[in-house]
């Protein structure tokens, strides 16, 4: 049966994490690495593991003790530092913080001439985490026997079922879908309503401004960016597996990562150049000497940006940009399951969070400086108004991280990616406040004269021939 396209939204009912692959233990590799999971230490959650030997020389009476060892944080740093210095594996079983014996079985099966069977054996346990769980369990199939003989048995299938509870995601994520598909919903119909009528005002005066157009572009990212992550969650909650490249060629986990990583810098860009005056036609727009003018002339008037691509204040967004796309990449190889582009609990985390502050910084020098020139009551209560949501965008999320620190480790990849996720919808939404309109930003500056012709409106280049219909071929004002 074919659902309905609105019921893919919602959050499914039974949700579990599967991890599924080959692996042939031996005496020289006695143990394989299986996932990492989060459970909540309210529930009682559940593991299990289907395996298939490929033929019945497993059970060649040889003996096996085989094993699912689970790791906190703290156990599974011991656990590597002993692989590193060099340790047998029942040393290492002896450290994990749980684990579960498997009988490797025929189940009332005897092997037979066919020595291609696939022969199953199962397994079903229960954990209740500590009261102080670590964020993340990392899971690990270990069978220190075969270091006893010169052991080779055959290859088998694996798959591990870990459910937190008996349903949901895992605990780290739990309300992350419903989180997920308010905000989508929410930022759709807010940004149809809004961007309907900038989008039907541009048709009608066949001219838009630079500066609708980034916010609408970003607004946009935004938007695909919070239905990617939720249709992500919503897959893996209904199999326990990901849209994921591992997965399928529609990794909207990593679209959604990539999405957020061109958005945010279009947003701060267009912050930080209003910042300086833009669009406001005021002495703050004087351009700024020496080198570092140059650097951010893009900056302090992104219509530069559009008319030529090799400047230095292009060299620099696109050096920003690249850092941002490879921090995030480099941040994937710390999650095997979700996003981490909002933990930030790694190296590439914490360096992303420095660029932003540093990109808060330049918006703040840039508010003092025109703040000083400026004496006209109106001016600088727009000023007042774009610090206080441009604080917002720029600090909600290091404070969020923060924040989290003071919370159960379980809790932290919830406050930190759902808040941050809703702190920016909130944001774009105070900030179109602003620019709508009738509103006070839009009166004084070069907004209103869009489609008029007048002197205010600044440059600009034509989007398409003169001949074609209004709106199809507009004109961008860029000052």
């Amino acid at each position: 049966m074919v659902r309905p396209a609105w019921l893919l939204m919602l959050p499914m009912a039974v949700q579990s994490k599967v991890v599924e692959g080959e692996m042939r233990l031996s005496s020289q590799e006695t143990e394989r690495y299986m996932a990492k999971f989060s459970f909540s230490p309210k529930e009682v959650s559940y593991i299990s593991g289907r395996f298939a030997a490929h033929n019945a020389n497993y059970f060649d009476n040889q003996p096996h003790d085989l094993n699912l060892c689970m790791y906190d944080e703290k156990a599974w740093q011991k656990f590597q530092e002993m692989t590193r210095k060099g340790s047998l594996c029942v040393e290492r079983q002896r450290t994990a913080t749980w684990s579960t014996k498997i009988h490797p079985t025929l189940s009332g099966r005897t092997p037979n001439n066919d020595k291609n069977q696939d022969y199953e054996f199962k397994f079903e346990s229960t954990l209740t985490a500590p009261a102080k769980s670590a964020h993340y369990w990392f899971a690990v199939l270990m069978d220190c026997y075969l270091e006893e003989y010169d052991a080779h048995p055959p290859s088998m299938h694996y798959e591990i079922t870990l459910l937190n509870g008996k349903s949901h995601l895992p605990a780290d994520e739990s309300g992350m879908t419903t989180m997920n598909l308010v905000v989508f919903i929410g930022m759709a119909a807010y940004g149809t309503f809004y961007f309907g009528r900038a989008i039907a005002r541009m048709y009608e005066l066949g001219q838009a401004h630079l500066l609708t157009l980034l916010f609408a572009l970003a607004y946009a990212m935004q938007t695909v960016a919070v239905l990617c992550e939720m249709l992500h969650l919503r897959r893996f909650a209904s199999g326990g597996k990901g849209l994921r490249w591992r997965n399928t060629v529609f990794a909207l986990d990593f679209f959604s990562g990539l999405l957020q990583s061109v958005s945010e810098p279009i947003i701060s860009v267009m912050l930080i150049a209003l910042g300086f005056g833009w669009t406001l036609g005021l002495e703050s727009q004087e351009p700024l000497s020496g080198q570092l003018g140059k650097l951010l002339a893009g900056l302090h008037s992104p219509g530069k940006l559009l008319r030529s691509a090799l400047t230095p204040s292009t060299l620099l967004l696109g050096t920003i940009a690249a850092a941002q796309l490879g921090l995030l990449a480099m941040g994937r190889r710390y999650e095997e399951d979700f996003n981490k582009f909002h933990d930030f609990e790694h190296a590439p985390g914490l360096a992303l969070l420095g660029i932003r502050l540093a990109l808060c910084a330049l918006f703040g020098w840039a508010l003092r400086r025109s703040l000083r020139v400026e004496r006209q009551k109106d001016v600088r209560d727009f000023f007042g108004a774009l610090a206080f949501f441009g604080s917002i965008w720029f600090a909600g999320l290091p404070i969020l991280v923060l924040f989290a620190l003071v919370l159960p480790p379980y809790r932290r990849h919830q406050v930190v990616a759902g808040g941050s996720v809703l702190v920016q919808a909130v944001t774009l939404a105070l900030l179109s406040a602003l620019f709508r309109e009738g509103s006070q930003y839009y009166k004084m500056s070069s907004l209103r004269f869009v489609g008029s012709g007048g002197s205010g409106g600044g440059g600009g280049f034509s989007m398409g021939s003169a001949m074609r219909p209004r709106g199809l071929g507009a004109k961008i004002a860029v000052d």
